[in-house]
């Protein structure tokens, strides 16, 4: 269990003998900082967790016996999948979501104390209202510590987006302190009234405000949001390319000058038309992949925390937690594979701008071959080794893999989670599967 109740072990205990506790508060808040920023949401007993987990350890600020240990393992280049929740939250990560409102909560009203205070006494009872502060951030701490522990089950999204919110809040109060303390909030010489306190408190209630009502609660919100954002990416190059596709082809024969060759470096050639035309249709298989992967999620979600006694015929026997435990896993490997999707969206985007580069980079050899699976590497043509063909072969080996993941539906004991799917969903899978085959030979086509 993490604690409910501001602890104020995470900092410094000399702090109460200072005699400005707000320089004090802000040295401490500032390695706190450099500590959530180092830690990896995608590894698995990352050394700043360690890091983490000792510093509070050392200042009482969890009991040992209460309290998970993050493992002490070397960090992994292949990320953590190890959920062990989708929809329904375990009673720590409930915890550790009590505690984050309760931190930015208690931050949100002190903020706008603190700065009232300090502009009158900013030394004495600025720095005790500081230490309030403090008490907030270190309920943040405790919940982000909570989440990134390697027992709670998080997801890597859920994780990424705790560090994000809970990193906004602490760069907030750093903020508002030291405009006091380097005197910028307290500057009244140019005669006008000095709005620079009432400002970073405006982010304080922000950054706090998020944590309250935008913070995804649990691996399946924070996973579906992370695909959102990759589907509407998708649609956001899609849109671009094809208006710039809509603008037709520009003359290739170099006689343009001024502002006229300007505009048509704007415009693809005919070679590159055709270039252009099917990665975007790469990117709407993207598109399509990912809302896939979206549907699975929802199904084999709902069918691993299913209760015994709801669980389908199909399924012949009850699940047990060592199941579950598989689907779950099963379910993060797959969003690791979505990610490779959506990201490589963006990587194509980047490359797809006229005029299109088609130049040969030697050093860029073997880069594909090492960075796809075994699985797919019969299937994907070989694309060139332009910057271009390089990548646009990376993105067809990322939806060969997820999409391959999801037709084998397999667990790591040889069981299928095929049966949770709906027949809309398995159709889909089909479809799809011959989808990319037909964009891997469109490509092929364009690139010769």
């Amino acid at each position: 269990q993490l604690p409910t109740k501001p602890t104020n072990h995470f900092f410094s205990a000399s702090m109460s003998n200072a005699a400005n506790l707000n320089v004090q508060v802000l040295e401490s808040l500032n390695r706190l900082a450099e500590t959530l920023a180092q830690l990896d949401e995608r590894g698995d007993g990352s050394s700043s967790v360690d890091e983490l987990t000792k510093f509070a350890a050392s200042l009482n600020m969890t009991d040992s016996t209460t309290t998970a240990r993050p493992s002490t393992q070397s960090p992994s280049s292949t990320p953590n999948t190890n959920l062990s929740h989708y929809r329904t939250l375990p009673s720590t990560v409930t915890t550790a979501y009590t505690l984050l409102t309760d931190g930015s909560n208690y931050i949100h009203a002190t903020s706008t104390k603190y700065t009232l205070v300090s502009k009158i006494d900013y030394i004495k009872e600025g720095g005790n209202l500081a230490l309030e502060l403090q008490k907030g951030i270190d309920l943040i701490a405790t919940a982000t510590l909570g989440v990134f522990d390697s027992g709670s089950g998080c997801s890597c999204s859920l994780k990424k987006y705790v560090k994000q919110y809970a990193r906004a809040v602490v760069a907030s109060v750093i903020s508002l302190i030291t405009c006091f303390e380097d005197g910028s909030a307290l500057d009244t010489s140019n005669g006008t009234v000095n709005n620079i306190g009432a400002q970073k408190t405006g982010a304080v209630w922000s950054a706090c405000d998020c944590i309250t009502r935008q913070l995804p609660k649990g691996n399946r919100n924070a996973m579906r949001r992370e695909l959102m954002v990759w589907v509407r990416d998708c649609l956001e190059s899609i849109e671009e390319f094809e208006e710039l596709m809509e603008i037709g082809t520009r003359d290739d024969d170099g006689e343009e000058e001024g502002e006229d060759a300007m505009e048509e470096e704007e415009q693809y050639t005919e070679r590159e038309m055709k270039v252009a035309k099917s990665s975007v249709n790469v990117m709407k298989c993207s598109k399509n992949v990912l809302g896939l992967v979206l549907k699975v999620f929802e199904c084999v979600g709902e069918c691993a925390e299913k209760p015994a006694d709801e669980q389908s015929i199909e399924q012949s026997t009850t699940l047990s937690d060592e199941q579950r435990k598989e689907m779950f896993q099963w379910i993060g490997h797959l969003h690791e594979l979505a990610r490779a999707v959506g990201e490589g969206v963006t990587e194509v985007g980047v490359l797809l701008y006229p005029p299109l580069d088609f130049t040969s980079q030697s050093n860029e050899a073997g880069r594909v071959q090492s960075s796809s699976s075994s699985n797919s590497t019969q299937s994907i043509p070989d694309l060139g080794s332009s910057n271009l063909g390089q990548q646009l072969q990376i993105q067809l080996h990322a939806l060969y893999d997820c999409v391959e993941c999801i037709h084998v539906a397999s667990l790591q004991s040889g069981a299928s989670v095929r049966y949770c799917m709906t027949d809309e969903v398995v159709e889909a899978i089909d479809k799809l599967k011959k989808a990319v085959g037909v964009r891997c030979a469109e490509v092929k086509g364009s690139m010769q």
